[in-house]
């Protein structure tokens, strides 16, 4: 049965508000958009809640209470200028930690939500499937969740410290850098390697650089000292990908 929520000040309605907070460290997750909740039913995501001021085609597939919803309501619970006009609230957290199966990413103090999110989208378009969180921007954040379009359902997301880091850098990991091997020459011959990338500002923390011994350079032109992190990463992960 569907129930009708037309006010924001509905009990509901401000719990799903409260998640939108930065850092809620809940495993409850608002999701925002039409194909977001479509690939979350698509992969068997248990769905807790479906939000929407029309009904989805999809509808039919989801096992949840469902609420229509106000335009007014739709526009507070969205993050976007325009409202999609489609919610969903989900269960999802992180993986336990756990060594790579295969390639890996760790992301060391990434502060933007759409960087992380667009790293996250990336790395599984060229198989880095482990990726591995040093203190960066909540992951739960709906920019991050919008920017990975249904994606972060099929990657491994690890919240780690720095013990954890320790044992990554046992692994082949590289780090970009200036004087590294030339990317366009480096010849790859491991059968599971990592990259660590840095935080937009600052590179890589001080503490955790001193672990990484390997480094590639990606050659650039015109007196272009450095790349956007997100297309740094992409460019390493497409040379590097098996």
């Amino acid at each position: 049965m569907t129930k009708e929520i037309t006010s924001k000040s509905n009990d509901f309605i401000k719990y799903l508000l409260k998640l939108k907070q930065k850092r809620h460290c809940s495993d409850e997750i608002l999701i925002e958009g039409e194909r977001f909740v479509n690939e979350a039913v698509k992969r068997g995501i248990k769905i807790k809640a479906l939000l929407y001021t029309e009904a989805p085609k999809f509808i039919h597939l989801v096992e949840a209470q469902s609420y229509q919803i106000s335009p007014q309501v739709a526009k507070a619970l969205s993050s976007t200028v325009t409202p999609s006009g489609i919610f969903a609230l989900i269960n999802y957290k992180a993986s336990a930690f756990g060594m790579p199966r295969g390639d890996f990413l760790v992301l060391d103090h990434i502060s933007d939500p759409g960087n992380l999110g667009t790293i996250i989208r990336t790395a599984l378009a060229f198989g880095f499937k482990d990726i591995y969180l040093y203190q960066c921007a909540d992951w739960r954040n709906p920019k991050v969740l919008r920017s990975t379009m249904g994606t972060i359902f099929d990657v491994r997301l690890y919240e780690i410290g720095y013990a954890e880091i320790i044992e990554l850098a046992k692994l082949p990991l590289f780090k970009a850098d200036i004087i590294g091997t030339n990317i366009n020459t480096f010849t790859r011959n491991l059968d599971i390697l990592g990259i660590i990338l840095g935080n937009e500002a600052n590179g890589i923390s001080e503490d955790v650089d001193t672990l990484i011994k390997s480094s590639l350079s990606i050659p650039m032109k015109n007196a272009v000292e450095s790349l956007n992190v997100a297309i740094a990463g992409a460019i390493l992960m497409s040379k590097l990908t098996k």
